[in-house]
């Protein structure tokens, strides 16, 4: 296994204690509770980084980790598997174009601040922008 993922995993423990520290330091009011949260988001998966590490790197576990790796290098570039992904992206950015709108119809009935309603009716325009744009652009560099 690459030192990447050793290096990565601690400094992602690193800034988790660092927010941790905040968080306490602030008493966690406000905004600042927010450093809760980022302390946990970042050291629980350092951790995992860190364990995987060192969990493919004993050599009993050489083996295993290189077969792993081979049919991951051949799933990623498998024909059925690229078209599968495209498929399953083009969905999701179907639904996410059809929740928002839902979501700011509904917010709507409900009698939501109008700022709200903006804010989620500018995302709604920049997701179909941004899918034509990168469309567009696909379009012509394939």
């Amino acid at each position: 296994m690459k030192k990447d993922t050793l290096y990565s995993g601690l400094g992602f423990i690193a800034l988790g204690i660092v927010f941790l520290v905040l968080h306490i330091v602030t008493d966690g009011e406000g905004a600042a509770s927010n450093f809760a949260g980022f302390a946990g988001g970042l050291t629980g998966p350092g951790i995992m980084m860190v364990y995987k590490y060192f969990h493919w790197s004993k050599p009993e576990n050489k083996a295993v980790y290189e077969e792993r790796m081979k049919n991951e290098r051949i799933n990623a570039h498998d024909e059925r598997t690229v078209m599968i992904r495209g498929k399953t992206g083009y969905a999701m950015y179907l639904i996410t174009i059809i929740m928002l709108a839902l979501l700011t119809f509904i917010l709507s009935l409900i009698g939501v601040d109008k700022r709200v309603l903006l804010l989620i009716t500018i995302l709604l325009i920049f997701e179909i922008a941004g899918g034509y744009i990168v469309y567009q652009r696909y379009n012509k560099k394939l």
